[in-house]
């Protein structure tokens, strides 16, 4: 009835209810086309801060799905479209939520990954002896974080966490090479033959 009346209205002044409903149907997708600007600008100059990953990411499905329901059905995309410009605004949005929660992340990994290296280094102290343990493995992963931290400075813009963690890790395999080339001459002196090490010894004393 209200419809009707409406209908009713816009006739005495020549005014059609459907061309009227396409146009603001064509106006709130052209608007939300725009809406997230503002929100996107301010993430982008600013931070991320105090934005809800989980709210974000819900309404982004909320979008997303009444897009389909409304592609589904094939009704005109003017009743519906704005579900689809809303879902990639959201969807950049949330990317630049992830990435603060990336960097942190990563900035909190790099001590575990340091500190990975640790017991084998200390067990190599302890036993004199780096064991099993691959030179030609070690020397490789040695090489790759130096190279890593070139990149780093290089091609990454000197990110800072980045470069912190392969020159940390550089250094401790760089131990570790240490102690394999220093314990690996201890061990061989002492597997050499006794009548070896008897004739090295008188010609000491000669």
């Amino acid at each position: 009835m209200l419809v009707e009346k409406i209908e009713e209205l816009l006739n005495l002044f020549g005014l059609e209810l459907a061309m009227i409903s396409n146009l603001l149907g064509i106006g709130i997708v052209v608007g939300s086309s725009l809406i997230k600007i503002p929100q996107l600008y301010t993430i982008y100059t600013k931070s991320s801060r105090g934005l809800s990953l989980s709210a974000f990411t819900l309404e982004t499905i909320a979008y997303f799905v009444n897009y389909v329901y409304g592609y589904v059905h094939a009704y005109p995309f003017t009743t519906y479209g704005e579900n689809l410009t809303l879902t990639f605004q959201n969807i950049i949005i949330v990317g630049f939520i992830l990435k603060k929660f990336v960097d942190i992340t990563f900035t909190l990994s790099i001590p575990l990954s340091l500190a990975s290296k640790l017991p084998q280094i200390f067990s190599n102290y302890r036993n004199k002896s780096t064991g099993s343990l691959s030179p030609i493995t070690t020397f490789a992963q040695f090489a790759g974080c130096c190279v890593r931290v070139l990149t780093s400075i290089k091609n990454a813009n000197g990110d800072i966490p980045m470069t912190v963690s392969f020159a940390g890790a550089a250094a401790l395999n760089g131990v570790l090479i240490l102690q394999i080339v220093t314990y690996s001459r201890k061990q061989h002196s002492f597997s050499l033959p006794s009548h070896h090490r008897a004739v090295s010894k008188e010609k000491r004393l000669d």
